[in-house]
């Protein structure tokens, strides 16, 4: 066989394999998988989303972020895409206003706040942070206390003002019977990154009305790590304990904490821009705002927690 036969088979081979991979998968890596998930030494596999299907698992996900803090249907939906085994959380120039045209903080130029993301769980007073707007159906996917939590993404890189997080929220399970009063809505901040400064992420944890927990967070620096955390997937998980939580990126300990929350708590994937906290539309900015991700995991540990 010449040399320009053996170079286009090779070609070929590499599509093919990257076309049954996953979203930025090396298919050498995915060939060690056994049935699209690998075991974790000491633990088992409690949850996963491989996003493999071309389509958002509706029984464990709810395509909108917090629909019970706004009136505004279309600003609390979800703009995805999953495909190649990949899901693509995007934000464009055009997306709609989270609030239908109500600023969400006060900013000089009185730009609309845009949200976007999907979640495993949702009631009425879901997350302190935002003010109860209007009555929700509530939705049921996942939501577990401790265990081995990991993602496999890409962080964005489209410059200008912007943030992605994703992060956990107590599901309240002592709440009182108007849904007004609890103890069990403490915070994990696995991941928040913003979009001009992807080789920054900031793990926390926030107390809220949890009154034995504390304040806490982190800022780890992966620039000076030998890997490009810009254009390139990688992993960032936590191990979340009754003890504390021990946070990782690609299987290395970045942080950790010497208390955790003591209840069940769900998850959120969630980006945003123009606030306070996120970042501003400025000329910077490259539309789409595009966030992959290949799977979200969570293992328990076989000997359980005490």
């Amino acid at each position: 066989m010449n040399r320009k036969k053996i170079s286009l088979l090779l070609a070929l081979t590499m599509l093919i394999g990257s076309l049954l991979g996953g979203c930025g998968a090396n298919p050498a890596e995915e060939s060690d998988l056994e049935n699209g998930v690998p075991e974790k030494e000491g633990y088992t596999l409690d949850f996963s989303t491989e996003f493999n299907d071309g389509k958002l698992d509706a029984e464990f996900w709810l395509p909108q972020y917090l629909p019970h803090c706004t009136t505004n249907t279309a600003g609390s939906s979800a703009r995805y895409k999953v495909e190649n085994g990949c899901l693509n959380l995007y934000i464009t120039k055009d997306s709609p206003d989270y609030f239908g045209g109500q600023p969400g903080s006060v900013d000089p130029d009185n730009l609309l706040w845009i949200a976007n993301g999907i979640q495993t769980w949702e009631k009425n007073n879901l997350h302190p942070g935002g003010a109860q707007q209007m009555e929700v159906e509530p939705f049921e996917g996942y939501a577990t206390q401790y265990g081995y939590f990991e993602i496999r993404m890409k962080m964005p890189d489209t410059k200008g003002g912007g943030y992605a997080a994703w992060w956990l929220i107590g599901t309240e399970d002592d709440t009182t019977p108007d849904s007004t009063k609890t103890k069990q809505n403490g915070e994990i901040d696995v991941l928040e990154t913003f979009f001009d400064n992807p080789g920054v992420f900031h793990p926390k944890v926030h107390a809220w009305d949890d009154p034995n927990l504390n304040e806490w967070s982190s800022e780890v620096n992966l620039k000076g790590f030998s890997k490009n955390y810009v254009n390139e997937f990688h992993t960032y998980a936590m191990d979340w304990r009754p003890e504390g939580i021990t946070f990782y990126v690609d299987g290395k300990e970045v942080a950790q904490t010497e208390e955790s929350p003591q209840y069940r708590m769900c998850m959120i994937l969630s980006m945003y821009i123009n606030s306070d906290f996120s970042g501003w539309d400025e000329p910077e900015n490259e539309y789409p705002i595009e966030w992959l991700i290949d799977y979200v995991r969570v293992y328990k540990d076989i000997n359980g927690y005490e």
